[in-house]
């Protein structure tokens, strides 16, 4: 099928099988060697189950050690769980699947060498990224544990404390319970995380280290790099499902008003008190400043590798249109004259063509990155407004 190619147009986004994100199939274990997306059911149909069950089963659990049942089906926070942690373990499936089918086409769509290759991969899958995952929400799970468990100038803890949490009536194992299913939520979180700042620190450093110049061709001409804005479209619309979760649930519990005993009076107060509504909006700070950077150092070293390779085209192109063509009575000396000076005429003018791609590289997949960042990004600005008073 022929393909139309726009010189001043970003190519259209992969269609390849792996960008499908709304099919049962998408909820199949692909391989990422994430521990927790590795330890759940590799089938669809068996995933879907226990997104359901786990958190019915810790309901249950919670129904037998609570004193209050009534308070305990009156708690927010609690009934909230049936939903919102279903919502993350489909969320670190898909994108699980997505990045361990597409990080592969997007690295040869780019023409990195091997090496480069499997030092990307050995950040964004596998035990490396199980790791970096829990190095990036380990600060949301110390603030919960520590902040949930210290008592304030009373001697009252936030669970027993009426004017935050007010679960007193549920009773220590259920809190406990509580910061339990948090913490596999903020290991969940922290997947989608690291991958923005893997893309951000390791992708980009080895994308700014790589020679493309010979793979021009499949970068530009053959589109290879729309995979890599593919999967990083696909990931940013699985996170917006997630925040616009995380912000309907942070509105179930009443946490989107403010309440008149929480004062934020600087950074601090604000990483304590609002760490559901700060890890939203740093998710998507991180994944435009990730995409940004990519398609910043893309360019750069797309323009670098098209002046290196067609430089000296360049020079003998503008030696040949000084010099007329005249009339010569060797045949052969005047075709290779023209040979010659033909040859660097249709360099120049790929370098040109090259350069003109090169510079809408990525517009389009930042454009729609930064609109679906705008109602997180929006909301979390509204709430800082309401609770600072101005």
């Amino acid at each position: 099928m022929p393909r139309e190619h726009h010189l001043t147009v970003e190519a259209a986004a992969s269609r390849d099988p792996w960008t499908n994100l709304w099919s049962l199939d998408s909820l199949r274990y692909r391989g990422s060697g994430w521990w927790l997306d590795a330890v759940l059911p590799r089938s669809p149909l068996l995933l879907l189950a226990v997104a359901v069950g786990l958190p019915l089963t810790w309901f249950a659990a919670c129904y037998v050690l609570t004193p209050d049942t009534e308070a305990l089906i009156d708690t927010p926070d609690v009934m909230g769980q049936l939903w919102f942690f279903p919502l993350h373990v489909l969320a670190i499936r898909v994108v699980g699947g997505l990045w361990a089918h597409g990080l592969p086409a997007a690295l040869e769509g780019l023409g990195m060498t091997a090496d480069r290759q499997r030092r990307v991969r050995r950040g964004a899958l596998g035990c490396v990224a199980s790791l970096g995952a829990l190095a990036a929400c380990a600060y949301f799970i110390f603030r919960d544990a520590s902040f949930g468990l210290t008592a304030n100038a009373a001697g009252v803890i936030p669970f027993d404390d009426p004017e935050l949490w007010d679960m007193a009536a549920l009773g220590r194992p259920v809190h406990l319970l509580m910061l339990a299913l948090w913490t596999i939520e903020w290991l969940m979180f922290g997947y989608l995380l690291w991958l923005q700042l893997w893309i951000l620190f390791g992708w980009v450093r080895e994308l700014r280290a790589a020679d493309l110049g010979p793979h021009l061709d499949r970068v530009l001409v053959q589109d290879g790099y729309r995979h890599a804005f593919t999967l990083f479209g696909k990931t940013t619309t699985i996170s917006l499902v997630f925040a616009l979760g995380n912000l309907g649930f942070i509105a179930f519990t009443g946490e989107l008003i403010p309440r008149e005993v929480v004062v934020i009076q600087g950074v601090g107060d604000f990483l304590r008190e609002l760490s559901d509504l700060l890890s939203t909006a740093l998710l998507f700070l991180l994944t435009l400043a990730a995409a940004f950077t990519f398609v910043r150092v893309l360019r750069t070293s797309l323009t670098r590798s098209i002046n290196t390779q067609f430089a000296r085209a360049g020079d003998t192109a503008l030696t040949e249109l000084a010099q007329p063509i005249e009339p010569s009575a060797d045949l052969a000396t005047s075709v290779e004259r023209l040979r010659i000076r033909a040859n660097a005429q249709a360099d120049l003018l790929r370098a040109v063509a090259f350069q003109r791609e090169v510079d809408v590289v990525g517009s389009r997949t930042l454009a729609a990155m930064v609109a679906k960042a705008l109602i997180p990004l929006l909301t979390t600005a509204l709430k800082l407004r309401k609770v600072l008073g101005v």
